[in-house]
Order: C-alpha cells, then sequence, then structure tokens
C-alpha cells in the first residue's frame, strides 16, 4: 500500500480491488489513485477518506482489478469472422488468404483494426500485441479507441498480401521503425509469421534485423499437426523449435504464440533462452490443434499468457473466454481439475501478460509507479452472485458484458459498458465489405 495523496486526476473509491501483485494483496473494500497516467495509490478506501480527485468512479458492487492484456492477437482479421469455420490450420489459412489478397489494403486493416480494439476494449482489454499486415493502420487504430499496443513490422518470405519483395520488406521495416521509435503507446517487436512461411536464411536475416534494432521478435509455432509436417518438410525433418534456434530467434527471446506440439527438451530449452508463451486455447480448438502443455511450461520457468488469436479462427476477442478454455482444457488434457487453479487463470490474462511482454514494470498489476490501465467489473448480475472466491468468479463465471468501465493508460476508454468512442462509420464500412467479399464468392 502506498499514501494517497490529497488530490488526484482520478479516484476509484471502493470496490474489491484485486491488485494481482507478486502477493496477490486484495482490498475488500478498496481505493486506488491515479495522476498523469499512472497508479500513486493503492488501498483500504479508509486510507483514500481525504483525497478528492478531478473524476470519481464509485467503486462500489464491482471487483476492480487490472486491464487484460492480449498477447497475440490479428485485430483486422475481424473483417473475416466466419468466412473460414470447421476446417483445420491448412483449410483455415487457405480461405483467409484468398480473402486478404483481395481485400486488405491499410484502409480495410484500419476499420477491421479499429473494430477490433473497440471489441476489445468491451471487454476489459487495455493492451495487445498484434501481428498484421500494415500495422500503421493498426497503430492509428488503437489510438482512435485509446488502447497500448505491441506491433512491429511483418515478415514473409515471399511479397504477400502487402506485395512487398523481400529486399522492399527489409527497407519498409526499418521505416517502420523510424516511424514509431519512443511513442509511449507503443511496444515494438519484430514479427515474423513463422519457419513455414521464410526459409532458414530470411529468419537468420530477422534475427540480425531484432538484434541491430535492440528488439524482441513475436512468431507463430509449433502449433499444429500439420504445421509440425510441413516445417519438417521445408527445414530438413526440423521442428519449429530447432528451426529458431539455429536462425538464431531464440536469441532474441522471443514471445511464441501457440506452442503446442513441444518436446520436454524444447520445453527446457525456451526455458534457457528467456523465451515466452501466447497461449490461444480457443483457436487451438476450434482448428483441432491440439493442447498446450501449459503446466510444463510453467514449471520449468516459461512464462504463459493468453492470447485471442484472430477474430477469423476463434471468431472472437474475448479474453474471459479465453481464461475459462485454458482452464477446462488443462483439466481435461491432464485429468486433473487443479491443473490451472483461478487465481492462475486471471493472472495468465494480466501480470501474465505483461511479463509475457517484457512490460512487468509498466502494467498488468495495480501498484504505484505503474500505468492506470484499470477495469471494473459488475456484480449485480445473477451470474456473479454469490462471491465466494472473486479468481473464481472472473475465470469461471464473468464474461465481457460484466465489464462496467475501462481506464487505459488513465484515461476512460469505456464507461458504464459504453465505448467511449464512436465507431458508426467502421461497422457500416465493414459491413459494406462484407458485401463485397460475398459477392465475390471466396
Amino acid at each position: 500500500m502506498t499514501g494517497f495523496p490529497e488530490r488526484a486526476d482520478l479516484l476509484i473509491r471502493g470496490g474489491h480491488v484485486l491488485t494481482m501483485d507478486r502477493a496477490f494483496a486484495e482490498h475488500s473494500d478498496g481505493a486506488v489513485a491515479v495522476t498523469a497516467g499512472r497508479i500513486v495509490a493503492v488501498g483500504p478506501r479508509s486510507a483514500a477518506a481525504a483525497t478528492t480527485a478531478a473524476t470519481e468512479i464509485d467503486g462500489t458492487g464491482t471487483i476492480v482489478m487490472p486491464g487484460l492484456i492480449n498477447t497475440h492477437c490479428h485485430a483486422a482479421m475481424v473483417l473475416f469472422r466466419g468466412l473460414a469455420d470447421d476446417r483445420d490450420l491448412d483449410g483455415f489459412l487457405r480461405r483467409v488468404w484468398a480473402a486478404e489478397t483481395a481485400f486488405i489494403t491499410p484502409g480495410t486493416v484500419g476499420i477491421g483494426a479499429t473494430l477490433g480494439a473497440a471489441e476489445m476494449a468491451l471487454g476489459g482489454i487495455t493492451h495487445f500485441a498484434d501481428m498484421y499486415w500494415h500495422p500503421d493502420a493498426t497503430v492509428a487504430a488503437a489510438r482512435r479507441i485509446g488502447l497500448s499496443l505491441t506491433t512491429g513490422p511483418v515478415f514473409v518470405g515471399f511479397d504477400g498480401v502487402d506485395r512487398l519483395p523481400w529486399p522492399a520488406r527489409l527497407q519498409e521495416a526499418e521505416a517502420f521503425l523510424a516511424r514509431h521509435r519512443g511513442a509511449p503507446d507503443l511496444q515494438l517487436m519484430a514479427m515474423p509469421h513463422s519457419c513455414y512461411t521464410l526459409d532458414a536464411a530470411q529468419l537468420a536475416e530477422v534475427a540480425g534485423f531484432a538484434t541491430r534494432h535492440g528488439l524482441r521478435i513475436h512468431i507463430h509455432g509449433a502449433e499444429s499437426p500439420s504445421e509440425m509436417a510441413l516445417v519438417a518438410s521445408q527445414h530438413d525433418g526440423a521442428r519449429p523449435i530447432g528451426v529458431f534456434d539455429r536462425a538464431g530467434i531464440l536469441d532474441r527471446n522471443p514471445l511464441i504464440a501457440h506452442a503446442v506440439h513441444l518436446t520436454e527438451a524444447e520445453v527446457a530449452r525456451l526455458a534457457a533462452t528467456g523465451a515466452t508463451v501466447s497461449h490461444c486455447p480457443l483457436s487451438n480448438a476450434k482448428l483441432a490443434s491440439g493442447t498446450a502443455a501449459v503446466g510444463a511450461l510453467v514449471r520449468a520457468g516459461v512464462s504463459v499468457s493468453l492470447g485471442t488469436d484472430g477474430a477469423s479462427s476463434g471468431n472472437d476477442l474475448d479474453l474471459w473466454k479465453a481464461m475459462r478454455h485454458a482452464g477446462l482444457m488443462q483439466c481435461l488434457a491432464t485429468q486433473d481439475p487443479a491443473a490451472l487453479p483461478a487465481r492462475d487463470l486471471v493472472a495468465m490474462a494480466t501480470a501474465g501478460g505483461a511479463q509475457a511482454l517484457g512490460l512487468a514494470q509498466e502494467t498488468g498489476a495495480l501498484e504505484a509507479g505503474k500505468r492506470a490501465d484499470i477495469l471494473t467489473i459488475r456484480l449485480d448480475a445473477p451470474h456473479m452472485v454469490p462471491l465466494y472466491d472473486p479468481y473464481s468468479a472472473l475465470a469461471y463465471a464473468a464474461g465481457r458484458e460484466d465489464v462496467r468501465d475501462v481506464i487505459a493508460r488513465g484515461r476512460a476508454v469505456v464507461r458504464d459498458g459504453r465505448l467511449c468512442a464512436d465507431i458508426g462509420a467502421e461497422i457500416s464500412a465493414v459491413r459494406a465489405l462484407e458485401q463485397q467479399i460475398k459477392e465475390k464468392g471466396i
């Protein structure tokens, strides 16, 4: 607990405060004070009795907690939600890539990413990691809604939807960094898609690019059986983690999306190199890709967080569903009902996300000095009563409909369940694009 000031920009007074700090400190009737976009005090409500603020939020009857962190998504892929259902990863990619080739431009990425960021904000997500074409458009979309973002230049070994041959792609990556380095609402990473869309030499070039610029790397890896076979055919029988290791990707403390199909030796290697994992249970289940061994990763010392993946593969950007599915799938996979307790699930979506992204000093917990990324969760719905254990309620009963207030970097982005930004134009634009896709018959 830190002493409350006489005056703050924002004060949340009341509510059951879950700090999600290392001690999992709670305040059953708490308060959180914010000044200049940073938390300045957290503690019992009584300690804030003399504090006044420019804006006050009554937290009575809510859970007050850190904002959720989505560590792997493709926000603009909301444009293709429901377009490629009931397929495995290969079939899904073939159909979505056809749609992307026909319709993806900086403009369509902008409207799709805005809709995706709005969906995430309404669901309590205050920071997301995004890998997609034309990332400048996603930067603008995140800012329009008010969320902070991890993103960077995308690398594939072919011309891609953005029609950049390899030399031009490398040049554009340099230019992207020059445009955005130092922005306070952005964390930059290099974003190679995978080792089945890049050859060994190209992966090594990306690792060199990341080293020169002091960047971490975000990459898909070991997602599905079909990927494992494809990688083996392209890389002389190797597995994705081995390919990453030889190319120098593991030297950049990568954030690996999925990591479903790993050997014990690969898990140990990830732990030894400081790699982190974004577990995406919804898309892994929907594409029949498998269930990641989350317990084995955590026991080895790998930081594991939660991702939604894109809304075209998991069909939404709902981290509450991801929490619940992650827990249930681990119970089934291990035959152990205590495989992933509720408190650990909530931590994966908050402090664990910050840890996986390397942002633990900035966000993920309600602590003085950290960004004011804060949620209030309503407790007056029938499914939230009674409240024996707040972590259980959040992991297994709560949904995005229970999110009342969302504060990102000290700024309100959702008030009383309503988005602060007006996205009517983007919704109309996406509906028009839907009609074009239907007419084209993709």
